[in-house]
């Protein structure tokens, strides 16, 4: 299918497929004037953000698997990867450059919110990256450093303390936004989210005295005035699809591969079923010939087979549901939701980071509640359900029960988060087999361009040799996972 040439910037960071489909809806018009301001370059930057690829994310994370033919980023053969959001970030310091000389708070928040997305993002795929001497060309910096990691969540923290201080609607309505129709409270609470989702993956530096995760993950939950969250799907930082706008259609509408050629994977498949989970039913159809909403009629294909067995299996096997194929809008694109801020405060909460408000039980099953109420299902089947033996909260097992929750409801919606959580954390096992490539291992993180390779090497080397003894290796461990 054609799609977006800007989103290939966002797409390549994370070796997704390239493609070419145009979004003239958000362009100037020719017939106004050009003059570029921060409403014009918000549009732009809240697409490339927020418009993710969802395909590859969701066979890294054995929620689909692939097998028209031998594909090697589908079973873990990867290799480099793109610098591409350094694209969108030059617009966004475009975009805060404006901001500040016209006085405008509000995009200046904005600003600081997209680079902790951009620049945690590129992180959390490569190691260190170009962070404090990024985009610095015009001072003079050709060659930038790289940061390690620990001093880049350090900086990008500090970034979303600032963004929420920026963002206040006593300073206007922001224009050009198409997230949220200009309301900047709401923005501040996806801040907060955002910055709840960075400390919960640094949980393995909990102790680490420049970061103090403890100290600020409970200083946001203690003081709601100052740092509101989310208070329901409705506050979801989502892109919304829609046939009005010219080509704003879902990213996978009329894919023909993934009509034909995706099945579920049978772990996620697994999961549900094990749990009487309805959402079985709006992720997958049922097998050929058997009646929908009957847990029997849906099976996956082990993303682990050689091709020719996963064609074999997919005969029995539950293909993607056809609304994400024929459905031009489908359902949005979420950047961070209600639903994985809840599971994101229940971790905090179980792991002794805050003492509330709230229960840990109580926070994970409003996570799985709000959900569930996304896809459409109502109170008495969700109450059921969170009374079901393997979802019922158990603090003795709470971080498999919170992380499986997460990866269960983030089906195609949030990009890379399942498969960066499952690396954090180990839950949930994903299938490995014949063809999985990479010596059977699941790869930690992606090669670095070529690029910097031509154009950076020094400061590469310098990088590769504090991180993994020299070798770009995508088994390497990086700083935030150690």
């Amino acid at each position: 299918m054609k799609q977006n040439a800007t989103l290939v910037l966002l797409a390549a960071l994370l070796a997704m497929l390239p493609s070419c489909h145009d979004q003239d809806y958000y362009q100037v018009n020719p017939n106004a004037p050009s003059t570029a301001t921060p409403a014009l370059l918000l549009t732009g930057i809240c697409v490339n953000v927020f418009n993710i690829w969802p395909v590859d994310p969701a066979y890294a994370a054995r929620h689909l698997t692939y097998y028209e033919r031998p594909n090697s980023n589908v079973n873990y053969g990867w290799t480099t990867s793109s610098f591409g959001p350094y694209a969108t970030l030059r617009q966004v310091e475009n975009m805060n450059e404006l901001a500040v000389a016209n006085g405008d708070k509000n995009y200046q928040g904005l600003a600081k919110l997209f680079r902790a997305v951009l620049f945690s993002e590129l992180t959390l795929t490569f190691g260190e990256i170009p962070y404090s001497q990024a985009m610095k060309a015009e001072e003079g910096i050709d060659e930038p450093a790289y940061d390690t990691q620990e001093d880049i969540f350090v900086g990008l923290l500090n970034e979303l303390e600032e963004a929420n201080a920026l963002l206040d609607v006593a300073n206007g309505s922001i224009g050009g936004d198409i997230i949220y129709g200009g309301d900047a409270s709401q923005w501040k609470k996806a801040v907060n989210a955002f910055r709840l989702r960075l400390l919960i993956y640094l949980s393995k530096k909990e102790d680490n005295s420049k970061l103090n995760i403890k100290q600020q993950f409970q200083q946001i939950l203690d003081n709601p005035d100052k740092y509101p969250l989310m208070e329901g799907n409705d506050d979801n930082a989502q892109l919304t699809y829609n046939t009005s706008a010219t080509d704003n259609y879902y990213p996978t509408f009329n894919n023909l591969s993934l009509s034909s050629l995706v099945s579920l994977e049978k772990g996620m498949v697994k999961l549900l079923k094990d749990r009487q989970d309805p959402r079985l039913f709006d992720y997958g159809d049922p097998i050929q010939g058997m009646p929908a909403n009957d847990f029997n009629s849906y099976e996956g294909v082990d993303a682990g087979l050689v091709v020719s067995d996963q064609q074999n299996a997919a005969v029995n096997a539950s293909k993607i549901n056809r609304r994400y194929v024929n459905d031009e809008v489908n359902e949005p694109m979420v950047l961070i939701g209600y639903s994985e801020q809840e599971f994101l405060i229940a971790e905090g909460i179980a792991r002794g980071w805050a003492s509330g408000p709230g229960t840990a039980a109580g926070h994970y099953n409003t996570g799985i509640r709000a959900s569930m109420l996304q896809r459409g299902l109502g109170g008495p089947a969700i109450d059921g359900y969170l009374n079901k033996p393997l979802v019922k909260f158990d603090p003795n097992i709470y971080l498999e029960q919170i992380i499986t929750q997460k990866y269960l409801s983030l089906f195609m919606a949030s990009g890379w988060v399942p498969f960066f959580e499952q690396r954090r954390t180990g839950f949930p096992s994903f299938s490995i087999g014949p063809a999985t490539l990479n010596n059977g291992q699941i790869p930690k993180r992606w090669l670095y361009p070529q690029d910097e390779y031509d154009n950076n090497r020094g400061n590469l080397q310098d990088a590769l040799q504090r991180q993994f003894g020299g070798d770009d290796d995508v088994n390497g461990v990086m700083w935030i996972l150690e």
